[in-house]
């Protein structure tokens, strides 16, 4: 697997997403959705390419305050060199976080998604011979997790198994431009004064851990980018954390 010094893209429909690892870290792929797929159609379907998009920012809260929300658009785009049939497919929710938004779409046409428990179904129609792009949409809440130390942090697992290898192209990509937008206005942590602190001293001061290693920067956005994946599976957890300023 080979790693890219493209620059990250902005989502848009119809465009494939996905997310690499940079030369010399530990191998973390992940993939946001759980398709069982029957082993004997595995072989005909291939993951082509997944995006990830998270995008945090600060809220008016229900006490008046702000609290931080994670807004996520991923995509992913199939390639089925077989025949043409329906499988299911899940997004799960973290427990007591429900989100406060959700909806999917193939190839820009919305979708229903059924829930049930703690997760969103839906069933995919893979056309045999054709490629899909099967995106979702999704808000929630990022809570307190230490709020004796004023630390929050969200998590994202991340994790593949039983495609048609390999998977073109593979992006994680985290924009803090929101989240620096708001702590210049309001600076903590002995970082105040006339001169608002420049994204590189907000992002080694305030944004405590990121995993896995090996992003890169570029402007206030923290990215991976993964080509030509050849392993049959992969987990991994995306791991943000941050000085909670505002609360």
């Amino acid at each position: 697997m080979a790693a890219s010094s493209a620059s990250p893209a902005q989502p848009r429909r119809n465009r494939s997403g996905i997310f690499l690892r940079p030369a010399g870290a530990v191998l973390l792929c992940v993939l946001i959705f759980s398709v069982p797929i029957d082993p004997s159609l595995a072989q005909f379907v291939q993951l082509v390419s997944a995006r990830k998009y998270y995008t945090l920012y600060l809220s008016s809260g229900p006490n008046g305050g702000q609290e931080p929300l994670l807004r996520e658009i991923f995509l992913s785009r199939f390639r089925n060199f077989g025949p043409t049939f329906l499988n299911s497919v899940w997004h799960d929710e973290l427990p007591g976080q429900p989100y406060l938004e959700y909806r999917d779409s193939i190839d820009g046409k919305p979708i229903p998604a059924r829930k049930i428990g703690n997760a969103y179904w839906d069933q995919v129609a893979f056309p045999g011979g054709r490629e899909i792009e099967l995106r979702t949409d999704a808000l929630q809440r990022v809570l307190p997790r230490d709020p004796a130390r004023k630390i929050d942090f969200f998590e994202d697992s991340i994790q593949w198994s039983g495609w048609r290898p390999p998977i073109e192209d593979y992006w994680i990509v985290v924009d803090l431009g929101k989240m620096y937008a708001s702590f210049r206005r309001a600076p903590a942590f002995g970082l105040g004064g006339s001169a608002p602190p420049a994204f590189p001293e907000f992002l080694a001061n305030q944004v405590v851990r990121v995993l896995p290693a090996g992003y890169r920067v570029q402007g206030s956005t923290i990215w991976w980018h993964f080509r030509r994946i050849y392993a049959p599976q992969g987990f991994t957890t995306l791991h943000v954390e941050w000085k909670a300023w505002y609360r």
